[in-house]
């Protein structure tokens, strides 16, 4: 059954469910309180969407004969089977299955859908009458149709990021635009509405009033402010808000429909790191250090901040490629126009892909087929196939830089008949091992903003089998692979893994990491002339535990400055580039800053900001 008061989406089966008689066989008719309904719904702000095994273009047709098809979003049209597509759906669409209803005559259907959503809402067709009356009984209000508006910004997006080449650029070529604001009481209605409807990325779950907001609005001791977004696709309008008490976040939430843009990232960088107790379960990582370049790119770059740039639509010469360690580097190298990008993303199922750089992957987005990649990416709903970017071949470069760091970490998997690989999740801890399931389910580890579910774990396991985590051995064979595949003039430069123990670890993943870099740092470095690979080692700049940040893979900014000095001579040596690293004057300044940065809130306070 369902619960109408949950409903954020209605996903509508076609032949007997929204009009009488099947299509494909002759006329249609469709009742007048079906389609009265999607109005109705449409106006109290509940999107429709429709998951049909049909053609598509007479479904289109008819709908548009009846006037309604503006009125659907994300619609699923084709002969495949409806669990998986409606499971896609709801994830396009960046909800949770506890707020969507799948309305359909077929049983078998509706068992399929919850097989794959088990929080989903299901009902056949009788139900219609009594959506609409409770839909008529509602309080609530989108006349403008503003969030049918939202999804059809979305529906675009989501048609434009499937044409471009990698996730970054895309982000990049968006426009994205962040706006800071702290006028909250003129929207005193929306923020309550983000406070008490957001979940994914809601971070401390404090539920407050209407009144409650009011007060904290009203206290001086507190720092509130919302935030809205634009791009080229649309107006988001507030999509996030945030209230600081001190140096401790009370409230940080945002809406779902920002998900993947790196909008939460952006403010809480923005903010200077505050103090967040993360309550529940969240699909946002905040670990990275820096904001994400891709946001308020032109604004940023007319003030001269270090971050800012845009990709040039013509071909690049330089690609780095991997996790954070690259991209903490990439703020120091001042000329960014001959340089391409590929770091960690969020998917826009909310899975966070930290293996760009992992070279199982880079092997298979050669190897393998399109076929056998689209198998893969079809079988298993937290990844994406960003997983399998070729752009490394494909993008005749003069330099690839890689990062191997999550050779180290993430646990490689294959497909049992077929062989294809890809790496996930801490190696450590398989996702195949049972004994593992019931915590992964929990998120008590970390399972890269992946929801799972039992069922979710068990149709896994069943096609899929732990390798292990890539041995020195491996490693080298998989850099051999890659660079014999690259242009002969392609220089291929290997970011190597630090070498020193973390002393503040709590990690038990990180335990021993330190000794795992070394066995292959020195695999890569005996191997490194006859394969013909440039090194790059932080280990050279790691002096005692003063080089680390908070973490064991974080470094103070003069470690990550270095790192950019010898990439700039690199690329400068090998492609007769003129890049540079920012001036000696800019690092002085990022040294103040880091300094200072405890302070930050006690100066603002002081001058009454």
């Amino acid at each position: 059954m369902y619960k109408f008061d949950k409903i954020k989406l209605i996903i509508w089966d076609l032949d007997e469910t929204f009009w009488k008689g099947t299509i494909s066989e002759g006329t249609v008719f469709i009742p007048d309180n079906h389609i009265e309904l999607v109005r109705r719904l449409t106006d109290i702000g509940i999107i429709n969407s429709i998951c049909s095994k049909n053609n598509l273009q007479s479904v289109d047709d008819k709908l548009k004969e009846c006037g309604v098809r503006d009125f659907f979003v994300f619609p699923s049209v084709n002969w495949h089977s409806k669990g998986t597509r409606i499971k896609q759906l709801i994830t396009d669409l960046q909800l949770r299955p506890a707020n969507v209803l799948f309305l359909d005559d077929n049983s078998s259907n509706l068992n399929e859908a919850l097989f794959y959503c088990p929080e989903l809402m299901t009902a056949g067709p009788e139900v219609i009458t009594d959506l609409l009356e409770a839909a008529y009984k509602s309080t609530k209000e989108d006349k403008d149709h503003r969030r049918l508006a939202q999804y059809k910004i979305l529906e675009k997006k989501h048609a434009a990021q499937a044409l471009c080449p990698s996730n970054e650029k895309f982000l990049f070529s968006s426009g994205i635009k962040v706006d800071f604001e702290n006028d909250c009481q003129n929207h005193l209605e929306r923020i309550h509405d983000l406070v008490w409807r957001s979940n994914q990325l809601n971070f401390t779950k404090v539920r407050s009033t209407q009144e409650e907001l009011s007060a904290l609005f009203a206290d001086n001791a507190i720092q509130c402010g919302y935030v809205s977004v634009n791009d080229k696709f649309g107006d988001y309008g507030i999509t996030g808000f945030y209230a600081l008490k001190g140096d401790k976040l009370i409230h940080f939430c945002f809406s779902c429909r920002i998900l993947g843009m790196g909008i939460e990232q952006y403010v809480y960088n923005y903010l200077q790191r505050p103090k967040l107790e993360i309550v529940g379960e969240v699909i946002s990582d905040l670990t990275a250090m820096e904001c994400p370049k891709w946001i308020n790119q032109i604004a940023e770059q007319e003030s001269d901040v270090s971050f800012g740039y845009t990709v040039a639509e013509d071909a690049h010469i330089v690609l780095m490629k991997g996790p954070c360690d690259l991209f903490q580097i990439l703020p120091y190298i001042a000329n960014k126009r001959d340089i391409d990008t590929e770091f960690t993303y969020t998917a826009s199922n909310g899975t966070v892909i930290e293996s760009t750089g992992h070279t199982t992957h880079l092997v298979e987005a050669m190897r393998l087929t399109t076929k056998q990649k689209n198998l893969v990416i079809r079988e298993i709903p937290f990844l994406d196939m960003g997983i399998y970017r070729d752009s490394i071949y494909r993008g005749n470069y003069k330099i690839v830089i890689i990062s191997i760091l999550q050779d180290a970490n993430l646990g490689v998997y294959r497909r049992k008949e077929t062989g294809e690989r890809f790496a996930f999740a801490e190696g450590f801890r398989p996702i195949t091992d049972m004994t593992n399931w019931e915590k992964y389910i929990k998120g008590e580890y970390n399972s890269s903003g992946v929801k799972f579910t039992e069922e979710m774990l068990e149709q896994f396991a069943e096609k899929y089998e732990f390798v292990g985590i890539n041995t020195p051995e491996q490693i080298v064979q998989n850099l051999r692979f890659i660079k014999s595949h690259l242009p002969k003039d392609c220089t291929l430069a290997v970011m190597l893994g630090g070498e020193l123990y973390y002393e503040k670890n709590i990690f038990p993943a990180y335990e021993t990491r330190h000794l795992i870099h070394k066995s292959i740092n020195s695999a890569v470095r005996a191997c490194a002339g006859e394969i013909g690979l440039e090194l790059i080692d932080v280990n050279r700049y790691l002096v005692d535990q003063s080089s680390f940040y908070d973490h064991f893979n974080h470094y103070i900014k003069p470690v990550y400055y270095a790192l950019a000095e010898e990439i700039v001579a690199l690329v400068n040596r090998q492609t007769g580039l003129n890049i540079h690293e920012t001036s000696k004057m800019k690092m002085a300044q990022v040294r103040i800053k880091e300094f200072l940065a405890p302070y930050y809130y006690k100066i603002r306070k002081l001058f009454g900001r």
